[in-house]
Parts: structure tokens; C-alpha cells; sequence
């Protein structure tokens, strides 16, 4: 079931973003939701280079990373629909040289296990410092070179083992088969019928390229990267985007949306096949080229993250409401999957414009003070006082109820904060809120939080 994304929920986010970009240290981020097939919402926050103080953009490209494993597994299953191969092959057949491998596992190696990532496969070669630009990325030869001097690290088909030279392998699959170069491929039949226009297979200059940048150092600065190109390793982590035309691309992948394969085949794609090991929770799991994630309520998420030199990127499709969260930055170390799941849960709070009690709109706010931030806002809970200046928000809210024209009470919440005591508020002449005061410590109305002199003034 899906809903509307209403107004007041879209500024709601707009205004959490702005104010974690302030807090943050990334350098910029883009943000983009979509629902069933049109975007909604799409802003860019921060810089897209630091040295010059260019803003970023929603024309700005970023790398997309491993969420070229959605293209490349999307590419495959066309084919498979158009009769032109089985996912259940053997690699051997597409891929002559691997029948004069030494590790004769590889003759029962399928498309189906490289797109799952259960073929045993080595993640990056024997000399993946291309990753921290020692080298350039490898080319076809190195690929083959490489994969032919190596052992399959576990056997086929026993447990998930990621690896970016699996798809590859995939890559010259779709190229043969097709007829086509991959980039050809994926243009004519993902990136122009969906109208991706500010998407690419591979970085070229020229491109209206954001700045990628390193994780921070002890000495709180970053190191730019130069923009690298991808070489064979393309299918699995070469494309440059929006979070607009990801978000489009992955609600195309929707069962219902009649885009890029039939519904049997989505389904297939999105089904579990192997959960991670390790994993943080057993709800985790891969499917042919995306991530698949159960949800308490029985529907899943299904998307991709990419890390790459200076990017890093998360997006999700929540099948329950059909909603598409699409997080791209600028920087190596940031946390997009806190922020794409942090959104999920702020639509969820929020409700629809019905829930909400027009009423208790006047008492919201943001307010800041010594030590903290603050904000109320009217939820289909009723009114919640939230710090929003983290993940997740909602998760710790505490509930208000209303008291008299200028007092809540907060009736749920920690018992070692200010549970059961009154938020008395100071209204300007026109009725907005100018200050609030929690059990009689003020805290002054302010967009950004910042901790304001007058705080010191009695010290």
C-alpha cells in the first residue's frame, strides 16, 4: 500500500538534511525520494569542491560505485527474457578460457552464482590497490590473468563471497551475447528508456563531476581524489550519477512498475538467495545483484550501496509503500544507510496530513540551548519533542500533550530527563514560538542550533 508523500513531510525532511549538513562533516550530499515512478523530492547540500567553494548541486555527477551491480544483473536478465542465455549457464560457455582453469571448480560455476555472489570467486584480484589509486584499474587481460592464477577462496555455492571480478566476468557476458559493448548495452536498453539523463557507465572528463574526497585525517582535513576510470571492473562499480536518476532507476525495478523486466523475473532478482555472514542481523541478505532486507512487517528493502575513492552511496526501495530513498556523497567515511534509513523512518513518523492534528501545529519549533537541540513537531503520535540533530530522530522521541495555550507536558519519555514536567513557551506577536523553556531552562528558537554567546553571558 502506498500513500502520497504529503507537503509538510517533504519540508520536514528538507529541513533535518540542511541542519545535519551543517553538523556534519561531509562535504556535500544529494538527496533524492521517489515514489511509485515520479521523484518528489531531490536537493543537494554542501560543496561539490571544497578548494574552490563550488556548492553541489542536483546537476552534479557522483560515482554510483556497486550500485553498478543493479545494471549489470538488470542487463542480464533482459537477455535471459529475450532467450539469448540462462542465468542458470555455466560461465564456461560464454567464457571459453576458464575451461583451461586449473581449479576445476570453475566448470560448474553459473551466471546465477556470480550474480549472487556465491561462486567462490576473489574480491579484487592480487593487486587491488587501484582501490587507493597505486595503479590504474585492471583491463581485460589483467582480469583474465589474474582470475587464472588464483583458486576459487570457498566452494561454489555454499556461501555468499563478494567480489567485484564476478562482475566482471558478467560484463563480458552482456557483451557478447548482446553483441554490444557493456556501456552500449546498458545505454540502449536500461539508461534511455528510463530518461536517465545524468547517468553514465563510466567516467569520462568533461562530466560535471563532484569532488570526491578521503576519509578525514587526525589533523581534520580530507584528501581530493583524482577521477579514475574503471576499466573491466565497469559492471561492478564504474557508473557516475544523481540520487535523482538512481532513485528513478530503482523504482523501475519495482514489481508492478512494468519497467525493465517482467514481474517474474523482478521477483527472482529480489528473492533471497544467500544472508551474509556476520551480518548484524539475519534479516540481511543478497539477491541477483541487490541487496534484499526483511522488514518486521513482512515486506522488505531492496537496493544497493557503493563505496568507492572518495564516494560512498545507499539506495533503498521499501516495497510496503513503494518509497525510494537515494543518498550519494562526497566523502569516503560518511554514513549514507544512517541518513537513507533515518528518512524511511522520519516518513513513517510523520504520517499523512490526516493524522495530524492541525491544531498543535503552533506549538512547533526548533530550539537550541548550552547543550543541546531541540524541536517539536506534530506527528500522527500527536505532538514529540525530538533532538534532530542525529539518526533516527523519531526513535527516542518523547510524547507531549497539551497543558494550556503556552504549556505541554512531556508524558512519555526517559525518567532520567524531564518526563512528567511542563515546556512552557514565550510566542512573539505573530504566534510563533521565540523561546521554550524545559522544567524553567530556556532554549531560544533557532534554524541551525548553533550554541548561541548569550548562553555564557552567566558564567
Amino acid at each position: 500500500m502506498s500513500m502520497e508523500l504529503p507537503e509538510r513531510t517533504i519540508r520536514f525532511i528538507d529541513s533535518w538534511l540542511t541542519l545535519r549538513s551543517k553538523w556534519l562533516s561531509w562535504p556535500g550530499f544529494t538527496v533524492a525520494i521517489a515514489q511509485q515512478d515520479e521523484v518528489v523530492f531531490h536537493r543537494a547540500y554542501g560543496a561539490a569542491d571544497q578548494a574552490t567553494a563550488v556548492p553541489l548541486t542536483t546537476n552534479h555527477l557522483l560515482r554510483a560505485a556497486s550500485h553498478s551491480k543493479m545494471f549489470t544483473a538488470t542487463a542480464l536478465l533482459q537477455l535471459q527474457e529475450q532467450g539469448l542465455l540462462r542465468i542458470d549457464d555455466n560461465i564456461t560457455t560464454y567464457i571459453p578460457w576458464l575451461t583451461e582453469h586449473p581449479d576445476t571448480r570453475w566448470q560448474t560455476i553459473t551466471l546465477r552464482q556470480l550474480l549472487s555472489h556465491s561462486a567462490g570467486v576473489i574480491r579484487d584480484g592480487t593487486a587491488a590497490g587501484f582501490w587507493q589509486g597505486e595503479t590504474a584499474f585492471p583491463d581485460y587481460a589483467t582480469l583474465q590473468q589474474q582470475i587464472m592464477q588464483t583458486r576459487l577462496v570457498c566452494e561454489p555455492n555454499t556461501e555468499f563471497k563478494y567480489s567485484n571480478f564476478g562482475f566482471a566476468l558478467l560484463g563480458q557476458v552482456i557483451a557478447r551475447v548482446s553483441c554490444q559493448s557493456y556501456a552500449e548495452y546498458v545505454t540502449e536498453h536500461i539508461i534511455q528508456p528510463l530518461g536517465l539523463s545524468h547517468t553514465v557507465p563510466e567516467y569520462s572528463p568533461g562530466l560535471s563531476m563532484a569532488t570526491g574526497y578521503s576519509r578525514m585525517t587526525l589533523a581534520q582535513q580530507r584528501r581530493a581524489y583524482p577521477h579514475l576510470t574503471t576499466g573491466v571492473l565497469q559492471p561492478a562499480a564504474g557508473f557516475c550519477t544523481t540520487a535523482h536518476d538512481l532513485a528513478r532507476f530503482v523504482a523501475a525495478l519495482r514489481i508492478g512498475s512494468g519497467k525493465l523486466l517482467r514481474d517474474v523475473t523482478k521477483r527472482e532478482m529480489q528473492r533471497r538467495a544467500w544472508g551474509y555472514t556476520n551480518a548484524p542481523s539475519t534479516a540481511m541478505a543478497y539477491g541477483l545483484g541487490v541487496n534484499v532486507e526483511q522488514c518486521t512487517d513482512g515486506t522488505a528493502l531492496i537496493g544497493h550501496s557503493g563505496r568507492f575513492p572518495g564516494f560512498v552511496s545507499r539506495t533503498w526501495l521499501r516495497t510496503r509503500d513503494h518509497v525510494v530513498v537515494s543518498v550519494m556523497v562526497n566523502a569516503r567515511d560518511a554514513a549514507p544507510d544512517d541518513m537513507a534509513r533515518s528518512i524511511l523512518s522520519i516518513i513513517d513518523a510523520l504520517g499523512d496530513e490526516q493524522q495530524v492534528c492541525a491544531d498543535l501545529c503552533r506549538f512547533e519549533g526548533r530550539f537550541t540551548n548550552q547543550y543541546n537541540i531541540y524541536q517539536v513537531v506534530a506527528t500522527r503520535h500527536g505532538l514529540q519533542l525530538i533532538n534532530p540533530n542525529m539518526w533516527q530522530p523519531f526513535v527516542a522521541a518523547e510524547s507531549l500533550e497539551v497543558v494550556d495555550d503556552t504549556t505541554l507536558r512531556i508524558v512519555r519519555g526517559s525518567h532520567f530527563n524531564y518526563y512528567g514536567e511542563d515546556i512552557t513557551y514565550d510566542f512573539d506577536i505573530t504566534g510563533t514560538p521565540k523561546a521554550i523553556a524545559i522544567s524553567g531552562m530556556q532554549s531560544v528558537a533557532s534554524c541551525d542550533g548553533d550554541v548561541l554567546p548569550q548562553f555564557f553571558d552567566h558564567a
